[in-house]
C-alpha cells in the first residue's frame, strides 16, 4: 500500500513567494489584538493544500502561543481532510513549557500534553482507544517544535546555538542547531531535519518547512479559499532512470542513490551499502536464496528486536494471547513467522488511514495501510519470540518508488523481508530501507523526502 509519511505537524509548502510581501503587510494590520500573528497558505511542491494560522499573547513571563493548520489531500483515491491544533505555554526565549497537541482526521482524533518537568520533556499521547503513552526526554536545552521556532524567529527570542527540537505528530525528540542566516533567515538543523523562517521587521513571510513544503504570508480570505485535493503519494515518488524488470521475478537489485543525509540508516538486514562518498550511496538488496525453519532461540544480540516499545505493546495480554493462539501448534520460527504474516494479511482492510498507529490500536480498529499492518505484525512477531523490526523506505510501483513500510524478522538465521500489507513472504527486493524502527524513527526520512534521486545499476530474476 503506497504510503507518504508525512510529519503531520510541519506540513506543506510554497514554492512560489514573489509578490506577497504587500499583501502580507494586511495580514498584520488586522491583528492588533494579538502580540504576534501569521495566516498563510500551505502549499507541497508547488500544490496548495491547506493553510495554517499562528496567534500569540504576550504574557507577564512568556507567551501563550496557539497555532492551526488544515491539510486536504487525496491518498489512495480517498479525499483526506486533517487538522492539526497547538497551544503552548512559552517562556521568554521562546522554549516550550507546557504544550497541547490535538490531530483530527477521518480516522481518528489524537491529544497529546507535554511539559518540563526536573529537566525532562514528559509528553503523554491519548489515543482514541487504549491506555496513554508516555515519552519522557532529557530536556538539556530549550525545546523548540516546527511552528514555535518559526514564532520565536520572527520574534527576536532566538539566539544561535543548541536546541531540542520536539515533532508531536511523530513523538520525534531530535537535537538541533539553529543559526541565523544574513538579515532575514533563520535555519533549524534536526539531523538532517530543515526548517526556515524567512523574518523582515518582525513579521513571519515565509516558512520552508521538511518535505519541500512551504508555507507563505497571505490574507486570510486567500489562505483559507477552498482547496482542490491533489495526489499527494504521487507527488513525492521517485522517478528513477534505468530499468528494474518485472518485479515478480526480481532476486537482486543494485542501485545508486542520493542524497543520502541526516539520521538514515540505509545498511540493514538484506540489504547492503557497497560504496558511499559524500551524500551517495550504492546499494545492493538481496532475496534470500532459500527460507528455513529453526528451533533454537535466536542470538542474544538481537534482543532488542523482541522488546517492546511506546507503539509495539508486545507484552500486552490481548497482543500475546492473540501471538499464541495464531501461532498454535507451530513448530519452527518459519511457521509461526508465516502464521503471523497470513492472519495480518487476511484480518486488516487494506485502507488509506492517517494515523498514529499502535499495534492494540491496529488489533481494534482492524483496518490501514503498510504502517498499521507493518505495526500489527512486528508486536506479534516479537510477542512469538521471532525479532523483527519495521522497515521504512521505498517500494517500486511500476512509474517510480513511493514512500512504504513492511517488516524484516529473523528466521533459520537470517533477516527475512515481509510485507504483510502485499501478501509477500519473502518480500521481493523492489523495496529500498532508508530506516527502520517505530514511527519515532521513521521520522529521519524526512531530511531526504521530496528530494531524492534514484539510479538502477543492475538487476537479476530468477
Amino acid at each position: 500500500m503506497k504510503r507518504l509519511f508525512l510529519s503531520i505537524s510541519i506540513f506543506l509548502l510554497v514554492s512560489c513567494f514573489g509578490g506577497n510581501a504587500d499583501k502580507g503587510e494586511k495580514v498584520f494590520e488586522r491583528a492588533k489584538n494579538y502580540d504576534f500573528y501569521f495566516v498563510g497558505s500551505v502549499y507541497m511542491m508547488g500544490n496548495r493544500a491547506g493553510w495554517e494560522e499562528i496567534k500569540v499573547y504576550k504574557k507577564p513571563s512568556g507567551y501563550d502561543f496557539n497555532e492551526e493548520m488544515y491539510i486536504k489531500v487525496l491518498m489512495l483515491g480517498l479525499v483526506k481532510e486533517m487538522t492539526t491544533k497547538i497551544k503552548a505555554d512559552l517562556d521568554e526565549k521562546g522554549g516550550v513549557r507546557l504544550l497541547n497537541f490535538i490531530l483530527s482526521t477521518q480516522d481518528q482524533n489524537i491529544t497529546a500534553d507535554g511539559r518540563i518537568e526536573s529537566g525532562k520533556f514528559v509528553v503523554e499521547y491519548k489515543p482514541p482507544t487504549g491506555s496513554p503513552q508516555s515519552f519522557v526526554y532529557n530536556a538539556d536545552k530549550p525545546v523548540l517544535t516546527p511552528q514555535t521556532f518559526v514564532f520565536a524567529a520572527a520574534k527576536g527570542l532566538l539566539k544561535e546555538g543548541e536546541y531540542n527540537y520536539f515533532d508531536p505528530s511523530v513523538a520525534a525528540f531530535i537535537e538541533a542547531d539553529v543559526e541565523k542566516e544574513g538579515d532575514t533567515l533563520w535555519k533549524l538543523n534536526a539531523k538532517g531535519i530543515l526548517v526556515r523562517a524567512h523574518v523582515k521587521d518582525g513579521k513571519l513571510l515565509l516558512q520552508n518547512q521538511p518535505l519541500k513544503m512551504d508555507i507563505v504570508a497571505q490574507p486570510e480570505e486567500e489562505a483559507k479559499a477552498p482547496v482542490e485535493p491533489f495526489n499527494v503519494l504521487s507527488l513525492y515518488a521517485v522517478r528513477p532512470k534505468g530499468n528494474i524488470g518485472d518485479v515478480k521475478t526480481l532476486t537482486f537489485l543494485k542501485v545508486k542513490m542520493y542524497p543520502i543525509r541526516g539520521d538514515l540508516n540505509p545498511n540493514f538486514a538484506n540489504q547492503r551499502v557497497v560504496e558511499a562518498m559524500w551524500d551517495t550511496a550504492v546499494i545492493i538488496v538481496e532475496y534470500p536464496k532459500e527460507l528455513r525453519g529453526s528451533t533454537s532461540p535466536p542470538p542474544t544480540q538481537l534482543s532488542h528486536y523482541l522488546k517492546p516499545t511506546q507503539f509495539l505493546e508486545v507484552d500486552d495480554p490481548e497482543i500475546q494471547s492473540l501471538a499464541k493462539e495464531i501461532t498454535k501448534g507451530a513448530k519452527t520460527d518459519l511457521e509461526k513467522a508465516k502464521r503471523i504474516f497470513e492472519w495480518v494479511y487476511n484480518n486488516l482492510e487494506k485502507r488509506g488511514s492517517i494515523t498514529i498507529p499502535t499495534a492494540k490500536q491496529v488489533l481494534k480498529e482492524r483496518y490501514g495501510d503498510c504502517n498499521e499492518h507493518a505495526t500489527l505484525y512486528a508486536a506479534l512477531a516479537r510477542a512469538t519470540g521471532i525479532p523483527t523490526e519495521i522497515m521504512v523506505g521505498l517500494i517500486y510501483q511500476g512509474d517510480g518508488f513511493y514512500y512504504h513500510a513492511w517488516n524484516v524478522s529473523w528466521i533459520g538465521g537470517q533477516w527475512v523481508p515481509i510485507d504483510p500489507v502485499y501478501g509477500e513472504f519473502p518480500a521481493r527486493p523492489y523495496r529500498i530501507t532508508l530506516q527502520q524502527g517505530s514511527l519515532e524513527k521513521q521520522a529521519t526520512i524526512m531530511s531526504v523526502i521530496g528530494f531524492l534521486n534514484i539510479e538502477i545499476l543492475e538487476s537479476k530474476h530468477e
